[in-house]
C-alpha cells in the first residue's frame, strides 16, 4: 500500500477525528459511519443531493434548504457519494428551489442525518458483515 504523507495523515486526523479512519487501499479510506460521541457522522446519499457551487457543494436537505460543505468534506467516487458531517457546523440555510425534492422538515434535522448514518453502519449481510462500509477517496 503507499504511503500517505505526514501532512494528508495530519489533516486527515483532524477532519476524520472520532470516526477510527484508516487506509483501506491504494485509493480509499475507511472508517467508522458515527463517532462515539454521534458529532460526527459520514453518510452515503445519492447524487442528486449534492449540488456543486463556485464555493464548494451544497448538500440538498428538501425543497429549498442545504447545508454548504467545503470540498473535503465529499468523497465523489466509484462506490458513491460520501459526505462528512458535523453537529456543530450543521448550518441549515434556505437556498435554492429543487423541483425533484418535497418539502421535509425532518431532514433540517441533523439528528435525522445520524439516524440515516447508524441505519447505514447497522446494514449487514445474513453472516453478519458489514454491507456498506465508508470508501473515502484518497
Amino acid at each position: 500500500m503507499k504511503t500517505i504523507s505526514s501532512k494528508t495523515k495530519d489533516f486527515n486526523d483532524y477532519r476524520f477525528e472520532g470516526l477510527n479512519w484508516y487506509q483501506f487501499s491504494n485509493k480509499y479510506y475507511s472508517m467508522n459511519r458515527v463517532s462515539a460521541d454521534e458529532s460526527k457522522i459520514v453518510v452515503r446519499v445519492g447524487d442528486s443531493h449534492i449540488l456543486k457551487t463556485k464555493f464548494g457543494y451544497a448538500l440538498i436537505l428538501d425543497h429549498n434548504h442545504v447545508v454548504f460543505l467545503k470540498d473535503w468534506q465529499i468523497s465523489d467516487s466509484y462506490f458513491g457519494v460520501e459526505v462528512l458531517l458535523q453537529k456543530d457546523f450543521f448550518n441549515v440555510k434556505e437556498w435554492g428551489s429543487f423541483e425533484d425534492f418535497d418539502f421535509e422538515p425532518e431532514n433540517l434535522d441533523f439528528k435525522a442525518w445520524l439516524e440515516a448514518a447508524k441505519a447505514q453502519e447497522d446494514f449487514k449481510d445474513e453472516d453478519g458483515e458489514p454491507m456498506n462500509i465508508v470508501r473515502w477517496e484518497i
